[in-house]
């Protein structure tokens, strides 16, 4: 999406607060728009390709882990001892876009039992609270296999040639 989108788009939303199209307001929401535009432009600009095959199978393991991850946080609610083990883990990701690691982070935050809390950018890594922290290896081969599967469904030829020089056996596992 080229910048003058993003300001209309930001013009439009900044119009829809203010509920009334004046001068002022036009004035100070395309002042705010070039701020933010110009001020915050942090997006990375590489492709964001969709191999429906690969998506679905991004989709499918993102289910399989929601009916898991349900059943672990309903298991822990109803018998509520001392079984609760809480943290936060960092786990990297290698070869991600901003887009490809957006959805990542939103597939983690989606599953219950865990929430991303932060994203770094160098090293690109993120930040994950888990209601189980028992099995960190667990967690992050969980969060691995989201992202080879989510870069092969998404991601560009280099981001994918980047895959294969990490370890990649969390996509391979059954």
């Amino acid at each position: 999406m080229n910048r003058l989108v993003r300001v209309a788009l930001i013009l439009a939303v900044w119009l829809a607060l203010w509920s009334e199209v004046s001068v002022a307001n036009v004035l100070s929401g395309l002042a705010l728009a070039g701020v933010i535009v110009l001020g915050f432009d942090t997006w990375s600009h590489g492709p964001l390709i969709l191999r429906p095959l690969r998506a679905v199978r991004f989709a499918a393991f993102f289910a399989y882990l929601l009916v898991l991850s349900t059943w672990a946080v309903v298991r822990t609610v109803v018998a509520p001892r001392d079984r609760v083990h809480t943290g936060i883990l960092a786990v990297p990701l290698h070869g991600c876009s901003d887009a490809v690691a957006t959805l990542i982070a939103d597939a983690i935050t989606l599953t219950p039992g865990t929430l991303t809390l932060e994203v770094r950018r160098e090293p690109l890594t993120l930040y994950v609270h888990a209601l189980d922290t028992r099995d960190l290896d667990s967690i992050r081969r969980d969060v691995r296999r989201l992202e080879v599967l989510a870069v092969r469904a998404f991601g560009d030829a280099g981001a994918i040639e980047g895959l294969a020089v990490d370890d990649t056996t969390a996509w391979r596992q059954p």
